[in-house]
């Protein structure tokens, strides 16, 4: 697998929680939708991130909750400008389908920094056919929202009432109804993608048309 070294332009904190890694792009080549293994140079340890940025970004972004008990999360937010990261990738097939791609309507439904492909999707094809839903605990939490057409994007939250819908994800989409003519994408906790994946077979949306991607 491609590794290459990358330099840190910055660290953008949105939250007390998450952040922005931005790397230099070192002529770093992907598709939307894909995901790296960042490492230390020089150590063994990496972790899998999914890339936040667009595929035309002249940097590289990543979209990352700070683990209170892992170390690893914890140290890349405290990296100053100017030090180096190990790149290895890029890595998966959580792409935009050819039909997604040629206008047919897409749902990204996502929790936490489960946006992160779906941030990438939109700002490397703005044109495409879309509607995101965007599960958090508090309104505060949702990330990106600037890169989503307005009125295509609405943020559950389940602990505030300060989100477009006051709830979990599968509250929304069972009384908005199901578009049976839509793509499916998930991407978030294990437990989201379950209940969702049920939601959608339950409402004979195929297995062809329910992608997913899980984050731990």
């Amino acid at each position: 697998m491609k590794k290459t070294k990358h330099t840190v332009f910055e660290i953008i904190n949105l939250t007390s929680g998450t952040f922005i890694l931005r790397l230099d792009r070192n002529n770093f080549e992907f598709e939307a939708g894909q995901y790296v293994i960042l490492r230390v140079p020089g150590h063994k340890e990496g972790r899998e991130y999914s890339i936040y940025s667009g595929t035309a970004d002249n940097y590289l972004d990543f979209l990352i909750r700070e683990i209170p008990e892992g170390h690893f999360s914890g140290y890349l937010r405290n990296l100053a400008p100017g030090s180096e990261l190990v790149v290895e990738g890029p890595c998966g097939f959580f792409i935009p389908d050819q039909r997604t791609m040629l206008g047919t309507p897409s749902v990204f439904i996502a929790t936490g920094t489960g946006i992160s492909p779906f941030h990438s999707y939109v700002k490397s094809y703005p044109g495409l056919n879309y509607t995101v839903l965007h599960g958090v605990k508090y309104s505060s939490e949702s990330c990106g929202r600037e890169a989503f057409i307005s009125g295509k994007q609405t943020i559950c939250s389940t602990q505030d009432s300060k989100g477009d819908f006051k709830g979990r994800v599968t509250g929304y989409l069972e009384k908005s109804g199901i578009d049976k003519n839509a793509v499916y994408y998930l991407c978030g906790n294990a437990n989201m993608i379950d209940e969702v994946s049920t939601l959608l077979e339950n409402s004979e949306i195929k297995p062809e048309n329910i992608r997913s991607e899980v984050y731990f």
